[in-house]
């Protein structure tokens, strides 16, 4: 009785405990139970191997949320040692102490499980609903209760709940009772600032600067740096906090001009000697939030952006590589009974296969084209490279391997061997196009229609590669006729689909923004609740200065507007920072995949920024209600 009254008691500090918990409980159950659904699987077909990525993302989520009860108990046992004392005061044992915390650890865990699994069990039909939406598949979701999830569930928490009340345990017995007593009126230090903590500020805006500029200028030619980018960024973040961050609100305190000036005096004092407690805090939220920030981005940018990577990967809507007359003909008699598509277009060329020792990207083996069949494809694609070589010694050359060209190869001389015959080439140009799907795609030479003519001449017909495409009218209405197709155009054909393509990546990309969606809301509500938990503790260890600031004249408005730039800097800097993380991020990754994602950038940012203002007036007002009280 007493652990149910103590958790109504001190609700305020239970319910972003409750929440946080009960979310993570539903996601959890949520995705294990879409991992154990066969009707899901049936459906995602030849992409059911992403399934694997449900397991990370429930990994992930089990990771956090163990950090996160973690943190969040600490913070809990912290703010309630002097209780502990008074009970053994009034004649409770520390066993006795401990049971009780260990009871009220398990009411909690056990309320928020089940109000989790209650969660999960209403709106599982929905949310697969939802999936379906959006990796665009259709078909009758039926109601399910997934007794492995809940099994899966039941054994993390569990191993939560025991940790936690081991960790409670342990805490309540290495104090002695004085010191359980004593524990809410420690001294307080200030920011210790030397000259070290100059050193290390400038090193931590030179880490930030040096790893956006290395994202922003080079990431995108070389994706190996990426680990470097990561390591500076983040080393830079932490020491953004642990030493510029306390430089700058020690120089704040040192400026008297301006530290008397409205209630500037209250929060920077507050700042200087709570700051130094709050660092790891920050840290962890401004890194925690990036990482978010960073795939929610991502993931929502990709799948906005799928059919127009699809189109770039597999131009055609139809495409089969060495057909013949009757290859042909089979495609003209089937497509005679689909009435609900038509052919826009046909394209058939010859690339000859031809070798060079030349140090190029993608190897030795490439192929030749044409400038005027080039062209034309290229017209019908309606993509905006045209190609217009000046004499014979010239050539375009285009690079399937990188992520982006390579420009260093503009300029060079190459030797082209084909047919025991030598072509010397200088390229004027290079860019990244797949003129037929990437799967058949090999590093191409653009050469003039004269030199071309050259080479078929010398080579033997098995160093020459034919693709025949087609472009259809609607290619979202083709699935039936490709289905019928494949069953009669032999596999030696490799016949290639754009709508096949375009439903792979839509599946995966709708997963990943799926998953995206209910890590990112996770990081939030556990980032919010940490800082409610720690705000909430030191709204209880200052009421007393409030209380004196009251007497001598502070007003309640001007209490709650230095309270509230205080929190206004603890929620904005670190997503601040974040932000400006993720801004670097997401220039590299745009020019890497050749997609636009400013406008997700925008939307997602807004988005966390509504959700931790949420927090952050939450927040406010039960601090100020702490130390009104």
């Amino acid at each position: 009785s007493m652990a149910a009254r103590n958790i109504k008691k001190n609700f305020k500090n239970y319910w972003a405990f409750f929440l946080s918990s009960t979310f993570s409980v539903f996601v959890l159950y949520l995705f294990m139970s879409i991992v154990n659904n066969e009707d899901v699987k049936d459906k995602l077909g030849d992409a059911k191997s992403v399934m694997i990525i449900f397991i990370i993302a429930a990994c992930m989520i089990a990771a956090f949320s163990a950090f996160f009860i973690w943190y969040s108990n600490s913070f809990l046992i912290k703010s309630r040692k002097k209780e502990f004392a008074t009970y053994m005061l009034l004649g409770m044992s520390k066993k006795q102490t401990a049971i009780l915390n260990i009871i009220e650890n398990l009411i909690t865990i056990a309320l928020s499980f089940c109000s989790g699994i209650i969660l999960g069990l209403i709106f599982n039909k929905f949310f697969i609903m939802l999936l379906y939406v959006m990796i665009r598949v259709t078909g009758d979701v039926s109601f399910q209760i997934s007794l492995e999830a809940l099994k899966v569930c039941s054994i993390i928490f569990g191993a939560m709940f025991i940790i936690i009340s081991i960790h409670g345990s342990k805490l309540i017995y290495k104090d002695n009772l004085i010191d359980l007593l004593n524990s809410s009126k420690k001294a307080e230090k200030g920011l210790k600032v030397s000259f070290l903590t100059l050193i290390i500020s400038i090193l931590s805006i030179v880490f930030l600067v040096g790893g956006y500029y290395m994202a922003i200028r080079n990431l995108a030619a070389n994706f190996l740096l990426a680990p470097i980018v990561v390591l500076l960024v983040v080393i830079g973040t932490i020491l953004f906090f642990t030493s510029f961050t306390s430089l700058i609100i020690y120089i704040s305190k040192k400026n008297e001009k301006s530290l008397f000036k409205g209630t500037k005096l209250i929060y920077i004092s507050q700042l200087y000697y709570r700051y130094k407690g709050n660092v790891g805090t920050l840290s962890v939220i401004a890194i925690t939030t990036t990482v978010a920030l960073c795939a929610s981005i991502f993931c929502f940018g990709f799948l906005n952006k799928v059919e127009q990577n699809s189109r770039n990967m597999v131009p055609f809507s139809i495409e089969y590589v060495n057909g013949t007359n009757n290859t042909d003909k089979t495609f003209e008699n089937t497509i005679k009974n689909h009435k609900e598509i038509s052919v826009v277009y046909k394209d058939t060329m010859e690339l000859l296969k031809v070798k060079t020792k030349d140090d190029l990207p993608g190897g030795h083996e490439f192929l030749v084209l044409n400038e005027s069949k080039f062209n034309e494809i290229n017209s019908h694609e309606k993509s905006n490279i045209k190609i217009n070589l000046k004499n014979d010694k010239e050539c375009y050359f285009f690079q399937i391997s990188n992520l982006v060209p390579n420009k260093n190869v503009i300029g060079k001389d190459v030797k082209l061997v084909g047919g025991g015959s030598e072509y010397n080439l200088k390229i004027t140009d290079t860019d990244m196009k797949c003129f037929m799907a990437m799967d058949d795609s090999k590093p191409t030479f653009i050469v003039k229609d004269s030199v071309y003519s050259q080479i078929k001449s010398t080579i033997s017909k098995e160093n020459t590669y034919k693709v025949t495409g087609y472009m259809l009218n609607n290619d979202f209405l083709s699935e039936k006729f490709i289905v019928d197709l494949k069953s009669k155009i032999p596999s030696e054909n490799k016949l290639l689909t754009f709508y096949e393509h375009f439903t792979e990546c839509i599946k995966i990309m709708g997963i990943l923004a799926f998953i995206g969606v209910f890590i990112g809301l996770i990081f939030i509500t556990a980032t919010g609740s940490i800082i409610y938990f720690k705000m909430c503790m030191e709204a209880e260890e200052d009421k007393n200065k409030f209380i004196i600031l009251k007497n001598i004249g502070a007003s309640k408005a001007e209490i709650r507007k230095a309270v509230s730039k205080e929190l206004m800097i603890l929620f904005g800097v670190p997503f601040a920072l974040a932000t400006v993380n993720t801004f670097a991020a997401s220039i590299p990754i745009g020019e890497i995949f050749a997609i636009n994602i400013t406008k997700e950038f925008i939307i997602i940012i807004l988005v966390y920024a509504v959700l931790y203002s949420i927090y952050y007036l939450i927040t406010l007002k039960s601090y100020i209600k702490i130390i009104s009280s």
